[in-house]
C-alpha cells in the first residue's frame, strides 16, 4: 500500500504522523514549561517539514485546492511562530494569545487533512470507488470532503476559542486610582 509512494510523498506523509500526536500533546500540555517549549519548536519544524515537502510535490501549471491549502498552513504556522517571538519581545498577552489560536488552527488543518485522506483516499482502503456513475463520483467525494470538514472546523473553531484563547480580546490590567 505504501511501498510505492515517492519520496516527497513520503516524507510528508512521516513528517504529518508525527506532527499529528506532538501538536495534540503541545495543545492539551501545560503551556510555558521547557518541554512546551521543547517540543513546540519540534513540532514547527516537523509542520514546516509536512508543507514544505506537500508544496514540493505541486504538479506543473495545476492550480489545485490541497495545495493551497498547504500555503494556508504556511502562513497559519508562520504567524504562529511571529507571534510568539513578538510576545517575547513585548510582553503583550495579545500576541502570546494570537500564538496559542494560530497554533490550534495549524493542528486543526493537519488534523482536518489526515481525517480526509484516512476516509476519503482509496490508498487507505477505507473509502474505494463506490460504484455509482463517472459523474456522480466527484459529487460524493466532494459532498463527503465538505461535510467532514466543516463539521471538523466547527468543532475545533469552538475548541480553540473557548478553551486555547477563551479570554476574548485582550485589555490593559486596570490600576487602582
Amino acid at each position: 500500500m505504501f511501498a510505492d509512494l515517492p519520496p516527497l510523498i513520503a516524507i510528508h506523509f512521516a513528517a504529518a504522523l508525527v506532527a499529528l500526536p506532538l501538536g495534540a500533546v503541545q495543545l492539551i500540555a501545560p503551556k510555558g514549561t521547557r518541554p512546551h517549549r521543547a517540543f513546540g519548536y519540534l513540532y514547527a519544524l516537523v509542520m514546516l517539514l509536512a508543507l514544505v515537502s506537500a508544496m514540493l510535490t505541486w504538479p506543473e501549471r495545476r492550480i489545485l485546492f490541497f495545495y493551497i491549502l498547504a500555503v494556508v498552513g504556511l502562513g497559519t504556522l508562520a504567524s504562529a511562530m511571529w507571534h510568539l517571538r513578538r510576545w517575547f519581545r513585548t510582553q503583550d498577552a495579545a500576541h502570546l494569545r494570537r500564538h496559542a489560536i494560530d497554533m490550534g488552527f495549524s493542528w486543526l488543518g493537519l488534523l482536518m487533512a489526515g481525517v480526509s485522506q484516512a476516509l476519503l483516499n482509496p490508498r487507505l482502503g477505507i473509502a474505494p470507488g463506490s460504484g455509482t456513475s463517472p459523474m456522480l463520483e466527484p459529487l460524493l467525494f466532494w459532498g463527503l470532503f465538505a461535510a467532514v470538514n466543516l463539521g471538523l472546523y466547527a468543532v475545533g473553531s469552538w475548541l480553540i476559542f473557548a478553551r486555547l484563547a477563551p479570554t476574548g480580546p485582550v485589555s490593559r490590567p486596570r490600576t487602582k486610582a
